[in-house]
């Protein structure tokens, strides 16, 4: 990946508003795939700043590669990407990073307590109780941490590992009582890390840092209302960001986007708001039926 030299934003930029992306003939294949054909073929595209865009497609129609190459995670094996008008490795990529918010299933939870798992996401007010609980609710993860015996201070991973060796026949034995004593590890459901994830990035919205935030199926653990409210809180606080969804049930994001971009076998077939791709005899149409019905099916 080249590393550039210019800090985001640039003055000559309107960081306000939130990135903008111009990508031409983007093609990428991933680094020692067996795969004949690219991951993302020939792609063009144009996001303006502050714009709600929704990325749909089949599995593997190239959805989440797009979004790596947005979040500058991967550099384009060839064609050009902008951001803010300029060529995106001219940036130094940790600022680019520092104004990303990426939310998706590959996000991970460290063996701290819930607290601090959510606050690291704005590492100077971690310890500020008010705005980590206010990043707990906008996460939907407030119902389930409040049910937890030692809510916010639960631990999800245990400071000590105990061994024990012939005490589970004696539990008045001291070392048994101290085992028993020491902090134990809290299993929470696939749903409800998600939850504290998405929290995590809620807390990161408040550094005012942020100007692009991704969002690449982390709720595939939620349920569909889960799901809505989830990203329907994100829609609350978009302004001064650019949002780009990606997930399979999109139908209650459309009436939100500035433009739904539709990809097929790494291509952009269709671009255009829901009701320019609904009307045509194209890919989109039949998504849309077909995430409809396994929507009205849960």
């Amino acid at each position: 990946m080249n590393a550039g030299i210019i800090p985001y934003p640039h003055s000559t930029g309107n960081p306000s508003r939130g990135m903008s992306f111009e990508l031409g003939g983007v093609n990428f294949s991933y680094p020692g795939t067996q795969k004949t054909s690219p991951a993302l073929k020939d792609v063009s595209l144009t996001i303006q700043a502050g714009q709600l865009i929704v990325i749909v497609g089949s599995n593997g129609s190239g959805k989440s590669t797009l979004i790596r190459i947005l979040s500058r995670l991967y550099d384009p094996t060839s064609g050009t990407v902008q951001i803010d008008g300029r060529p995106s490795e001219e940036y130094i990529v940790s600022d680019l990073h520092e104004a990303t918010a990426l939310l998706s299933q590959d996000n991970q939870l460290y063996p701290l307590s819930l607290h601090e798992n959510i606050g690291l996401g704005y590492p100077d007010k971690v310890k500020d109780i008010g705005l980590v609980q206010q990043a707990a609710e906008q996460g939907g993860a407030i119902e389930f941490i409040s049910k937890l015996k030692d809510g916010m201070s639960t631990f999800l991973e245990p400071i000590i590992q105990p061994f024990q060796i012939n005490l589970y026949r004696n539990k008045t034995h001291v070392l048994y009582k101290e085992m028993d004593a020491l902090r134990k590890n809290i299993d929470i459901s696939g749903g409800e890390r998600q939850k504290v994830v998405a929290a995590r990035s809620f807390m990161r919205f408040q550094s005012g840092k942020i100007k692009f935030v991704a969002v690449d199926e982390p709720s595939s653990a939620l349920d569909a209302e889960s799901e809505l409210k989830l990203f329907e809180n994100l829609i609350k606080v978009r302004d001064g960001k650019t949002l780009v969804f990606v997930t399979h049930r999109f139908g209650h994001l459309t009436k939100y986007a500035d433009q739904i971009i539709c990809m097929k076998d790494g291509s952009v077939c269709e671009v255009g708001s829901h009701e320019e791709l609904f009307n045509k005899d194209g890919e989109y149409p039949k998504l849309y039926k077909i995430q409809a019905s396994a929507f009205t099916a849960q």
